[in-house]
């Protein structure tokens, strides 16, 4: 064969690896995305899944047996002006990745979120909170925000159905109330197949600002956006895709195809006889 015709093979086979290369890069770089967005939720989730499935080196004292107030409860201010759940998550997160007890040490419970005292935490960036995705802009002037938020049931008013014990849950209280915790044994439904925390990527609010910031539930009325997807309730943070943190500790991803009345069902923590679910 003439050397000028194995010269073109040659160049052929190269750009055809370079084609597979370039096609091969983005892949990988989408999948690395979601599996770290999927690793920021078991962190926030952590003690969920310690709940499901105690550690045998971990004390049973350490064990949580109720999943956090939506907010720190302060008498007489509403829910938006207090501080957020995640306030009592933070001692749990991983303090190798970023040392979270200082930003709690800066946090003063007992004065609201837009407190002077509270702003220097506000302002911090918590890298557990940022989808790698399609990480949320912060400006270093402003609070930072969050794109994980708890899930409250359902409809948009679904975190001030708190009950206390041995009141039953309403049929659409979800994971997360503004004034009361919620504990793993009333969650009837089952841990496996009830929604703790979802994602988000638009309309986000600061991360330590109680209210719709950090709790959220499904909207379900019928003009209300779609549940998943860019511009929806939910998601738009990866391509056809969504992660969402489960009651047990575990991830789990749905795509906008998924029935809404699955999510409708799984939103909520004792509302079986009253969701509409496949299968039921």
């Amino acid at each position: 064969m003439r050397p000028w015709i194995l010269g073109g093979l040659g160049a052929l086979a190269l750009l055809f690896g370079l084609g597979v290369l370039i096609t091969m890069v983005p892949k990988r770089r989408v999948a690395a995305e979601q599996e770290s967005c999927k690793n920021n939720l078991k962190s926030l989730s952590l003690f969920a899944a310690h709940h499901a499935k105690p550690p045998k080196d971990l004390p049973a004292d350490k064990l949580r047996n109720e999943i956090p107030a939506g907010t720190i409860v302060l008498p007489g201010v509403a829910p938006e002006s207090r501080l957020s759940w995640l306030v009592d998550t933070l001692p749990g997160l991983d303090q190798r990745r970023q040392d979270t007890a200082a930003v709690l040490a800066a946090i003063d419970r007992t004065q609201p979120w837009t407190s002077v005292r509270n702003q220097t935490a506000a302002r911090t960036r918590l890298v557990v909170l940022l989808c790698p995705g399609n990480p949320a802009h912060v400006d270093p002037e402003q609070p930072a925000p969050t794109q994980y938020v708890g899930i409250a049931g359902l409809g948009v008013d679904a975190a001030t159905l708190n009950f206390f014990l041995p009141a039953p849950a309403p049929p659409r209280a979800g994971c997360f109330h503004y004034d009361s915790p919620t504990p793993f044994a009333s969650i009837t439904d089952g841990l496996s197949q009830t929604l703790l925390f979802g994602e988000r990527s638009t309309d986000l609010g600061s991360w330590l600002r109680g209210g719709p910031s950090t709790v959220r539930g499904l909207d379900d009325r019928p003009d209300s956006p779609p549940l998943i997807g860019a511009g929806g309730q939910f998601g738009g943070n990866h391509f056809e895709t969504s992660n969402w943190a489960i009651a047990d500790g575990s991830v789990r991803s749905f795509t906008p195809r998924v029935d809404r009345g699955l999510l409708f069902g799984m939103a909520t923590i004792a509302g079986k006889d009253h969701d509409v679910i496949p299968g039921e």
